[in-house]
């Protein structure tokens, strides 16, 4: 009996493995189709040049990744907020203020240094169209996803 329940354990475990790394590869190839897009939307909405898009595009996914990394951070101590705030001491909650405010200043920090190197690789107006076409993007993004649930 106990051979048999390791054996189904066993069954299970590997099942559960192989689901997970089959979501895990479906996910992969959704996020690279959702970054071609955003490449794509990008180059043409800014009008890049070869040239203009060999040097930005680096730059640009390095600004990303920073970016993203403040967002999350963020997000870490919202999300603590809306789980826990009404147990959390009050020194922990002004010391978690503070980190927001840390934070923000990162982000401030961040656009400042990389709006001097988008204004190296691009013309101000490209620069400029960058945080518009930012914005548009998103839009098209909430717009497909709206797409999609609706032929559901």
């Amino acid at each position: 009996m106990n051979l048999l329940k390791l054996l189904n354990v066993s069954t299970l475990s590997v099942l559960m493995l192989l689901c997970t790394t089959v979501a895990n590869a479906k996910s992969g190839i959704k996020e690279d189709k959702l970054k071609a897009k955003k490449v794509a939307f990008f180059t043409q909405k800014l009008n890049l040049n070869s040239e203009e898009a060999e040097v930005f595009w680096p730059v640009y996914n390095e600004y990303q990744e920073q970016k993203e990394n403040l967002f999350e951070q963020r997000k870490a101590i919202h999300e603590q907020f809306a789980r826990s705030l009404h147990k959390m001491p009050n020194k922990e909650v002004e010391e978690s203020l503070y980190k927001l405010m840390a934070i923000s200043k990162d982000e401030a920090t961040l656009l400042e240094t990389y709006m001097t190197k988008f204004k190296d690789i691009l013309p101000d107006k490209k620069v400029a169209q960058l945080f518009v076409v930012e914005e548009d993007y998103k839009r098209f993004l909430l717009q497909q996803i709206r797409n999609t649930s609706n032929h559901r």
